[in-house]
């Protein structure tokens, strides 16, 4: 596995110790994904607040979490275990879903259920102004992969090309109700 850590902010440096606790919470992970993935951690510091963002990208798929604090070495450590645990089970949910075991609520449920309410997500005031623009490979999945993949990555929606529907554009997300939230475009 491929790790690179770097700082972020004014006078944040890797020292050895801190990229040697990121190698060793690194290492913990290896018998989770390939010998491609690849470890992105970026330290910031914020004050007394110590940051670990872990990003690991693994065959296409990209995990992230984040973990602060006041002690940069727990931190990592932390986020570490939270990251390989994310992993975990992560590998656990394809292992079941390829060997046709059913779960006690699969995704798929739980998104046709949220689909089935009328309920309406309560309106906010827009915010106009555009603050960042990101790019990035949509690949065909259902939404019960989306939905695993928007959790991976620790967001509140998941943008996918929707392989049930003859791969059109979709969004899935997290209501403030509880439950995901499925866009689909119609084609007129």
């Amino acid at each position: 596995m491929l790790v690179s850590v770097r700082g972020k902010g004014n006078n944040v440096g890797v020292t050895d110790a801190i990229q040697t606790s990121v190698e060793k919470a690194a290492r913990k992970m290896e018998k989770y994904v390939s010998e491609n993935a690849e470890l992105n951690v970026v330290i910031s510091v914020e004050g007394n607040l110590q940051t670990a963002e872990f990003t690991l990208k693994d065959t296409g798929v990209f995990t992230r979490v984040e973990e602060t604090g006041d002690d940069m070495y727990s931190v990592i450590h932390d986020a570490g275990e939270m990251l390989e645990r994310k992993i975990r089970q992560y590998k656990e949910k394809l292992t079941a879903k390829r060997a046709g075991r059913p779960t006690t609520r699969t995704v798929a449920q739980r998104v046709g259920e949220v689909l089935a309410e009328n309920t309406e997500d309560e309106a906010q005031e827009p915010d106009s102004e555009i603050r960042r623009v990101k790019r990035f490979d949509i690949k065909p999945m259902f939404p019960e992969d989306a939905v695993l993949e928007m959790e991976l990555l620790g967001h509140d929606f998941f943008v996918f090309q929707n392989a049930e529907e003859h791969c059109s554009v979709n969004v899935i997300y997290k209501r403030k109700n509880g439950g995901y939230g499925l866009i689909q475009p119609t084609q007129e």
